[in-house]
């Protein structure tokens, strides 16, 4: 009887996963409509016939893309349409991604000394659910490289709040626009909308003395459409031989030395330095539910299609090679019919329609896409 029972599950597992691969049409005419509604929801307007055209055929092809995506991974993780369904992969690795690097290394008196507790660490753990808040709500990048800033900018919003403090929305758009630390020894450095590394923006928010709020210095870069992108010459100390060429075009007053204001600097908030965090998963639990929400990178070339479930892709999904910068809040396990899954969450900066409304579970414990390998936070001066 028990054999009958496994083989039920089995045959009805197969049924769910042939039901979702039917989801997206791919046939022209539906696809098509479904192309039509698409831009209407996500408010995607062309600027010529021949632009509208090519990107009607990337979406097509990403529908066939998202159901072979869906039967590759048999169901244990959903992909399915979101704004970026008329981008090729390569548009997406070169607008919303950053250029895939190594993870930079740390000295050994970098790292944090983790204190791991006598009773074993909780199945579930979530900054999210914590009550007062500390995780601000999701926020979105555009089709620029800044999710380095975001990812910093959470992390300290999180131990602002742990100081009993007002849950802020800080401003990435600082960070953005007036970041231009480098690390000469790695060949490393902060690039605006070219990207940038965490360690490196504690870095600079320590020098500058602090942060504005989002609303006093908002976020402008790469928005487009309705709410408008600003375009900010490059920061202070921008380095081309590390970075690249500067943006073609910018305008002074829409740049860091015309906006910004540290008379306006949320008081009190001052960084005082920074820590790495081991690549032991299990050290890295014990240091978020310790320390609160952490700064990681991942290679998150694979994460474009992503809807739910448990990401670990079988192919396309490096360890050593980081491209994206997210922020650590919690885990869990996924628990099934055959298998348990255990899962990090993580807060991304891709809007609230993109993903688990903003966020995505991902494989713990065995360096999923390398989010092991560049964990970090600030630490802040009592406030």
């Amino acid at each position: 009887m028990r054999f009958v029972v496994c083989v039920v599950g089995v045959v009805f597992l197969g049924v769910a996963w042939a039901t979702k691969l039917k989801a997206f049409p791919e046939g022209k005419r539906e696809g098509i409509n479904l192309f039509i509604a698409w831009k209407r929801e996500h408010g995607k307007v062309y600027r010529t016939a021949e632009e509208e055209q090519h990107r009607l055929s990337t979406f097509l092809a990403n529908l066939k893309h998202i159901n072979f995506l869906n039967t590759d991974h048999r169901g244990e993780v959903e992909f399915g349409v979101n704004q970026f369904t008329d981008m090729t992969s390569a548009e997406f690795r070169h607008t919303v991604l950053m250029t895939s690097r190594p993870a930079p290394l740390h000295p050994p008196d970098r790292y944090m000394k983790v204190d791991m507790p006598a009773d074993p660490l909780p199945e579930s753990f979530d900054w999210t659910q914590r009550s007062p808040p500390v995780v601000t709500p999701v926020k979105d990048q555009g089709s620029t490289g800044t999710c380095w800033a975001f990812s910093t900018i959470g992390n300290v919003e999180g131990q602002w709040s742990l100081q009993n403090q007002p849950l802020t929305n800080l401003s990435v758009e600082q960070v953005t626009d007036c970041d231009g630390t480098q690390d000469q020894k790695q060949l490393r450095a902060d690039c605006g909308v070219f990207g940038g590394w965490p360690y490196l923006a504690y870095q600079y928010i320590q020098k500058a003395g602090g942060l504005e709020t989002w609303e006093d210095y908002s976020y402008c870069s790469g928005l487009g459409g309705e709410k408008g992108t600003c375009f900010p010459c490059m920061a202070p100390g921008f380095n081309k031989t590390l970075c690249g060429p500067p943006v073609p075009y910018c305008l002074k007053n829409e740049s860091c030395a015309a906006k910004l204001d540290p008379s306006k600097f949320v008081p009190g908030l001052k960084i005082a330095d920074w820590k790495a965090i081991s690549e032991n998963e299990t050290e890295m639990a014990a240091a978020l539910m310790a320390t609160g929400p952490l700064s990681i990178a991942l290679d998150a070339t694979m994460l474009q299609f992503y809807r739910r479930g448990v990401f670990a892709p079988f192919v396309g999904c490096s360890k050593t090679a980081l491209n994206h910068a997210v922020l650590l809040v919690g885990w869990g396990v996924e628990k099934g019919l055959l298998e348990s899954k255990p899962y990090w969450k993580v807060k991304n900066s891709w809007g609230h329609k993109w993903g688990q409304q903003g966020y995505f579970l991902i494989k713990r414990g065995s360096g999923e896409c390398g989010l092991n390998t560049q964990v970090t936070t600030a630490l802040l001066h009592k406030a």
